[in-house]
């Protein structure tokens, strides 16, 4: 196991998270949602706790037991009073090492999971994002959702949990990061002997096959009655965390549409009050990744708040930004670091995090040098290097009628049209 520890003891608090190298791209198919299942039955009970044993114990530490499933990795831990750190450790490694995962718990699981599924068609924002990951990553692994689908987790088994427990928790992927008020060799003794029983584990088969580009573009309309704003997502595959072009790449993303004053908000927003933002984002994962911008148009401005979207892209890539754009983006990630890294817990988040994503070792330490080295031609240059201004997958939940359809199906570069109703993602995987 690794370490990531910075002490910090101004306030009687430590950060304690165990993060396990795994993903919901590890789930057997036709059990996808198996690794977030699994994760959130380790809260469900031990083999001498059961489910309210645990909560009563975190309790009276004065605390909260929390875990997450992240498309890089998986997280349990919380933040104690320093003079509970042992009790709070020992706790978590009969949660890690000693799962009851019973019969009655796992049925639990699987509604709550089902149910959360159920909730996202209420929330047009979320809708767009599950849909555009699905539609943009096709068949390949980074598809598929943490939560699975209604019949994937049905299929599960008690059996299923245990072995993906076996096999996700051992001790070869574990990376422990504490921060606060403790000594890094007290941090290490406590949680060595806590998972003392944790197994070595063999390695994980974490790449993944390359990614396929979008050809043209390529439009998802998802049916909503009634609806007066129209929630846009459109994008393509893009690079992984751990590539070199990742911080140019990065610059230009913000400089083009990250911060309020950037080009896509000032023509969207500010010229033209189309929407209330719009936005572009580069989301890197450990194997692959995604280019998307965003925008939620009224419905009257959705065809020309999307044909101004593909005008801008192509802009971007093509042209590129300015020289001034490039150094104000710059300039806003160097001061707004800051914020990432002003305590201890958070300075650890982001060595975590570099890890799990498999970047550099010294990434996050570097960040700034790294941030200030690129000149304008090479961020421009890394944009046209992976970048297609012909390729997007557009999805849009939004109320479909024979004009819209029409419309949509007439812009150019458009070379399919497809209509599909909110449930429809319940039947695959997705995010």
């Amino acid at each position: 196991m690794r370490f990531v520890i910075i002490p910090q003891h101004d306030l009687p608090l430590v950060h304690l998270m165990l993060f396990f190298e795994a993903s919901p791209t590890l789930d057997p198919p036709g059990r996808e949602g198996l690794t977030a299942l699994t994760n959130r039955m380790l809260l469900r009970g031990t083999n001498r706790l059961d489910r309210r044993g645990i909560e009563d114990a975190v309790e009276d530490l004065g605390t909260e037991l929390l875990t997450a499933t992240q498309s890089y990795g998986l997280g349990i831990g919380g933040v104690v009073l320093s003079r509970h750190l042992h009790t709070f450790t020992a706790l978590l490694g009969e949660v890690l090492t000693a799962p009851a995962f019973e019969q009655t718990e796992l049925e639990k699981v699987k509604r709550e999971m089902m149910a959360d599924l159920e909730a996202v068609l209420d929330e047009d924002g979320p809708l767009s994002r599950i849909w555009f990951r699905r539609t943009v990553f096709g068949d390949h692994p980074l598809a598929r959702g943490a939560m699975g689908t209604p019949e994937s987790l049905a299929a599960i088994t008690r059996d299923d949990v245990i072995a993906h427990h076996r096999r996700l928790y051992t001790k070869r992927h574990l990376i422990v990061s504490a921060a606060g008020d403790v000594q890094a060799d007290v941090a290490e003794d406590l949680v060595r002997q806590a998972l003392s029983t944790l197994p070595d584990g063999d390695e994980h088969e974490l790449s993944l096959p390359p990614m396929t580009p979008v050809e043209g573009r390529r439009v998802t309309l998802i049916h909503r009655p009634d609806r007066s704003q129209h929630q846009i997502v459109l994008g393509q595959p893009c690079i992984e965390a751990g590539h070199p072009d990742v911080i140019p790449m990065g610059l230009a993303t913000i400089g083009f549409g990250g911060t309020f004053t950037s080009r896509l908000m000032q023509e969207v927003r500010v010229k033209r009050g189309w929407s209330y933002g719009a936005y572009a984002r580069l989301a890197p994962e450990r194997n692959g990744g995604l280019y998307m911008m965003t925008a939620a148009p009224d419905r009257s401005q959705c065809i020309g708040t999307l044909a101004l979207l593909f005008d801008e892209f192509q802009n971007f890539v093509e042209q590129g930004l300015e020289d001034a754009e490039i150094e104000f983006a710059r300039e806003h990630m160097i001061r707004a670091h800051v914020f990432a890294t002003e305590t201890a817990s958070l300075r650890v988040a982001q060595r975590v995090r570099a890890l799990l994503l498999g970047r550099p070792a010294d990434f996050a330490d570097r960040y700034i040098e790294l941030i200030s080295a690129p000149t304008t031609d090479e961020i421009r240059a890394s944009v046209r290097r992976h970048l297609d201004a012909g390729g997007l997958e557009v999805v849009m939940v939004c109320t479909v009628d024979d004009d819209l359809l029409a419309e949509v199906s007439a812009m150019e570069g458009v070379s399919e049209v497809r209509v599909r109703q909110p449930r429809d993602f319940l039947v695959k995987s997705t995010s």
